[in-house]
């Protein structure tokens, strides 16, 4: 008999172009949370409205102000305080069967975090397949016991083991950046729990962008991955160049598979690269 006690929970900021498709996924799952929690981070265009439109159907907590993603994320896993809590992003659309996928899996692997695969949808928009094709929220077509790490763009977590008031706490060391996702599941492998990526629990982004709003989430992604290190000049030069050779190795890539729009894309990423590594530095140096 499957365990009702299945939560899922979703931080929203703007979210006003996307919002409505990720919550009608929700409620269109075939193993229905008994909770739907929208986190609305404090937004300044229609989320609100769109939202309080589904009446009871979700419950709405609105932050006071804008915190931020992990902090919506602490809030919500304190607030909600099931067992199973699944976790997406305010651009996502999940497949009817993606929580029952992720929840068998869960139980028949022993895991405690587990994600699914997304794809991007709008990939008709250049931006969207370089995306998917330099920084794709998923890990390939087969299924990984104990991945990398799980994205945190959709998972589900079991909480039966973990300490969760002092782990998703609001002052603590975990959940802090928006590479959450990193640190939690190194958190979790170093406690000896398992991590899984289940390979057919499906979901789609939503989000579309263009050439600046893709250069600022790569970066972002880059700058995760590299742990917030402070820069100089020197490592600024370094990490350019290292770019740079990144740069042509995908030119020369997409010129051998025929996807001539890319190389406007592989250009424009560089040029904003650039742009905000610089400014990344001399925040670092004069503030």
């Amino acid at each position: 008999m499957i365990n009702t006690d299945i939560s899922i929970y979703v931080p929203v900021y703007n979210g006003e172009k996307t919002i409505e498709k990720c919550v009608n996924s929700i409620l269109n799952q075939t193993l229905k949370p008994n909770k739907i929690l929208i986190i609305n981070d404090c937004s300044s265009d229609n989320t609100l409205e769109i939202l309080r439109g589904y009446g009871n159907k979700i419950k709405i907590h609105n932050n006071l102000k804008n915190y931020g993603v992990s902090y919506s994320r602490n809030y919500a896993v304190n607030l909600l305080k099931s067992r199973f809590v699944a976790s997406i992003d305010a651009d996502v659309e999940l497949d009817k069967m993606w929580l029952e996928s992720l929840y068998n899996n869960m139980n028949k692997n022993n895991i405690t975090l587990i994600g699914g695969r997304m794809f991007e949808k709008y990939i008709e928009n250049p931006c969207n397949l370089w995306r998917s094709l330099r920084i794709g929220q998923q890990w390939g077509n087969k299924d990984i016991k104990n991945p990398k790490f799980v994205f945190g763009c959709n998972n589900l977590l079991d909480t039966k083991n973990l300490d969760i008031k002092n782990i998703f706490n609001l002052k603590g060391e975990y959940f802090k950046t928006n590479g959450e996702d990193i640190e939690f599941s190194n958190f979790l492998k170093n406690k000896n729990y398992n991590l899984y990526y289940s390979s057919k629990s499906l979901c789609y982004h939503l989000q579309d962008d263009t050439i600046e709003t893709l250069s600022k989430r790569y970066w972002r992604y880059i700058i995760y991955g590299d742990g917030f290190k402070s820069r100089n000049f020197f490592k600024t030069i370094k990490n350019i160049i290292r770019q740079l050779k990144k740069t042509i190795k995908w030119s020369i890539q997409d010129l051998f598979n025929f996807r001539f729009r890319l190389l406007r894309i592989n250009l424009g990423v560089f040029i904003f690269f650039c742009k905000l590594d610089f400014k990344h530095m001399k925040k670092n140096i004069y503030e």
